[in-house]
């Protein structure tokens, strides 16, 4: 563009003005044309230093770096004072018109100057983006030299949505920087990377995976085909296989069970006989059966619910099904009496499909045991209860190591037998949420290369709850705190929410602080602190507390533990809240 016959409009603007236009005076000197050629070549978002070198009244003369000086006509007021120097960066160019606004303020000059000096002297230009990785770089107390600076470059690059900060804390954390830990590490900031919440989304998938596959199997094969009935069951047991452990197997055998049973006529039937001239009858007849049999079973049901933490309504649904289905009430009561676990429980169910020629089902009968409500949902909880802990295993260490592989392995084994599924919906997302299991429990050993940590999916009764155990002690440069130690513990509880609870132990004095997230919460700690006093005494040690109501801010946005813990202030933290991890 010719400069000497352009017009050339500035956008010099604070954060908080908008769409200032500017024109350049007409000037005949040729450094001064040389300064606002300059500026006409840059690119949007661009940075450049600058010194104000003169305000009279709607003009200002601005002198570059090199010494060059650039004159603008303001059509506002803006708070500038002569001897300033800032930092401009170009909003827009558009080939006639440049924009620019103030980048930062006076207060920044030093470190801007540090940071263009920095670029200046690695031969990076001095964008925006560029800005932000070195300032990132030297904030986080990283090398700014050439090669980091690149190396943010290129995964900025590659992965232009994600900020610059968290390619910079995983470069800190030697995490490996690719899309899945890209991922993981923002659900950590952001609080929602809970291993609770894939357990369930995994047992949810695997519902909408085994549903899917029955009902297309019966569309495709027809109710009496003993095809669909061999897949059917072949389906549940892939599922049930890659799920069970030894302790799951089936102890039952049916056809010790039914022998001696009389074989019920056809007619007889209570799914078959449905269809008969005396529907209304019949339907009254088979539900006071169904009524009989859970009111003779109701006391092995209530100790099968109690056995396996599953809630009655539940299992006597599925004992409801089971009948309905025309399979005999001895049958039923061997398999509740002797399944000793919720996976147990589905396999000597499918053991007992797997002999249904003996026991006159139809595959109707089949799809209507294996599609329906009652069973999905004991399947759900049984998914559930293999990827959870229980209170009592959390008394040794070595039973969350052996989660964490149990999880690894089922779910590789899901995905290994159901391959073939992945060209449906329902298929996809199990595989999906499979691998997101997966790298949730590989970015956590990742930040073990750090800090011990640790995820705690735990199932209480008929509930579920997600707890981290955060130890502050970073293994890099590991040093022994005997005097001290302290933990801290991050629970996302169903009535009092998130809650967050610092121990720190000096000698025999032990001091908690209770962080939740509102004044209820608070007050129902207080009511029940007596009872954690007590427990502390009985064992020797003194206890002082604090309950602390975050500020509201902080108790609903980021997981503020954690972007301390993993962004802008590792070493603090660490140093703050170190302990022994023996404790």
């Amino acid at each position: 563009m010719n400069i000497s016959d352009s017009t050339i409009n500035f956008n010099i603007s604070t954060n908080n003005s908008t769409g200032i236009k500017v024109n350049t005076p007409n000037v005949s000197d040729g450094g001064a044309v040389t300064a606002n050629a300059q500026i006409s070549m840059a690119k949007e978002g661009q940075i450049f230093n600058g010194k104000i070198l003169d305000i009279t009244n709607d003009k200002v003369s601005i002198m570059l770096d090199n010494s060059k000086t650039l004159y603008a006509q303001m059509t506002d007021a803006i708070s500038m004072n002569i001897g300033d120097s800032l930092t401009f960066m170009v909003k827009e160019n558009n080939g006639s018109n440049v924009l620019i606004k103030p980048y930062g303020d006076g207060s920044q000059a030093m470190k801007d100057n540090a940071i263009f000096k920095i670029l200046d002297a690695n031969s990076i230009s001095p964008t925006d983006k560029n800005y932000q990785i070195a300032e990132g770089l030297m904030k986080n107390n990283m090398p700014v030299d050439k090669a980091s600076m690149q190396k943010i470059m290129q995964q900025a690059y590659k992965y232009p949505d994600t900020s610059i900060d968290t390619l910079i804390n995983l470069n800190k954390l030697g995490i490996t920087v690719n899309e899945a830990n890209i991922s993981q590490y923002e659900s950590y900031i952001t609080n929602s990377h809970q291993l609770t919440q894939d357990i369930t989304n995994l047992s949810h998938s695997i519902i909408e995976y085994n549903k899917e596959t029955v009902n297309q199997i019966m569309n495709q094969m027809g109710v009496s085909s003993q095809s669909a009935s061999d897949q059917m069951i072949s389906i549940n047991s892939n599922i049930l296989g890659a799920l069970s452990d030894n302790i799951d197997a089936t102890n039952i055998n049916v056809a010790d069970i039914i022998q001696g049973i009389e074989s019920v006529p056809q007619e007889e039937n209570l799914s078959n006989v449905v269809n008969s001239d005396n529907t209304n009858t019949v339907v009254d007849t088979a539900n006071q059966n169904l009524t009989n049999i859970t009111n003779q079973m109701s006391e092995s049901i209530s100790k099968l619910s109690e056995r396996l933490s599953i809630d009655s309504t539940k299992v006597e649904a599925l004992v409801k099904d089971l009948s309905n289905a025309g399979i005999d009430e001895s049958v039923i009561k061997t398999v509740v009496d002797k399944s000793e676990t919720p996976m147990q429980l589905l396999n000597n169910i499918n053991e007992v499909l797997s002999n249904g020629d003996k026991l006159n089902l139809t595959s109707d009968n089949i799809k209507e045991i294996l599609s329906g409500d009652s069973y999905n949902e004991v399947l759900s909880e049984a998914v559930k209860d293999k990827l959870s802990l229980k209170p009592k295993d959390m008394e040794n260490p070595k039973e969350i190591d052996e989660l964490y592989k149990s999880m690894y392995d089922k779910t590789s084994k899901l995905m290994d037998a159901f391959s073939a599924g992945a060209n449906s919906s329902a298929g996809e997302n199990m595989s999906q949420a499979a691998k997101s299991m997966q790298q949730r429990i590989d970015f956590m050993q990742n930040l073990n290369n750090m800090f011990a940590y640790a995820q705690l999916p735990v199932k209480l009764d008929n509930n579920q709850m997600n707890s981290d155990l955060y130890v502050y002690m970073n293994k890099r440069n590991m040093k022994s705190t005997k005097e001290e130690v302290s933990a801290l513990l991050h629970l996302d509880m169903d009535h009092l929410g998130a809650t967050d609870v610092h121990v720190s132990l000096h000698g025999t004095n032990v001091h908690t602080r209770f962080y939740v997230e509102d004044e209820l919460s608070a007050k129902i700690i207080d009511e029940h602190m007596t009872m954690l006093e007590k427990a502390i005494s009985e064992n020797g040690f003194n206890l002082t507390n604090e309950v602390i109501t975050r500020e509201p801010a902080l108790a609903t946005t980021s997981n503020m533990v954690v972007k301390e813990m993993l962004g802008d202030d590792l070493e603090k933290s660490v140093k703050r809240y170190s302990f022994d991890v023996r404790m």
